[in-house]
């Protein structure tokens, strides 16, 4: 986790030293949809009680996103942009386990981006295509719901109460990307993305505080359209 921070600070100061640049700048928005992965993780449970440590497998998604930023005219190599989605990583509980999760994410990302041009031309100077990438820190906001939380057996049964709380916490987002510049200022992309971040959530059932700490790493297969201008 510490390593993760340094990597986020330095990108982050990445953004703030080549941020003056932005007034000489092509500018491009980008809206994209495709399905988001998450990788098995772990879910911990915290309290009460002991730390319980759970390895969850969790559904696909779809994700649709928006993204606005620019290339500078100096450095036509590099660019900034501001990037915000929405997708889910819904736990999938074993058979036989009542509960039913969900989690929900909204990430607003600053991205450091990076491109090479490929097949440059008098009409496409920087590439009728373009081979892109783009790192940097993200603040992930996201909502989490677990029904049917134990809480205790009485003799009239297991007495369940549902879990839920939201969480800000700040994570890596990183993407890998082909752009097709179809027309002078329209673009198809395929994109790769890959996201990185550990919420923790706790709530009040029942008069016992429950935590949970989710690790939630995703892959992400995307498609969409870029606007030039």
């Amino acid at each position: 986790m510490l390593k993760m921070k340094r990597i986020l600070i330095t990108l982050l100061f990445c953004l703030l030293t080549i941020f003056p640049q932005v007034a000489n700048a092509e500018w491009f928005t980008d809206l994209y949809f495709g399905g988001a992965w998450t990788n098995d993780g772990d879910i911990k449970k915290k309290s009460p009680g002991p730390s319980i440590s759970m390895k969850e497998d969790f559904e696909r998604s779809l994700e649709l996103g928006y993204r606005v930023g620019h290339w500078f005219n100096k450095f036509p190599y590099l660019g900034l942009a501001i990037d915000a989605s929405i997708f889910s990583a819904n736990p999938d509980f074993d058979s036989g386990n009542d509960h039913d999760g969900s989690l929900l994410f909204i990430p607003i990302s600053a991205l450091v981006m990076g491109r090479i041009p490929i097949l440059r031309d008098p009409d496409f100077p920087m590439g009728k295509f373009q081979l892109y990438g783009g790192a940097g820190p993200g603040m992930f906001y996201s909502r989490a719901n677990v029904d049917n939380v134990f809480i205790a057996s009485t003799p009239g049964g297991t007495v369940t109460e549902d879990f839920s709380d939201d969480s800000f916490d700040f994570g890596l987002d990183t993407r890998l990307g082909l752009a097709w510049m179809f027309y002078k200022s329209l673009a198809l992309q395929l994109e790769f993305r890959y996201t990185h971040v550990e919420p923790q959530y706790s709530d009040r059932v029942s008069g016992k505080e429950f935590e949970y700490e989710v690790e939630v790493k995703t892959y992400h297969g995307l498609i969409g359209l870029s606007y030039r201008f």
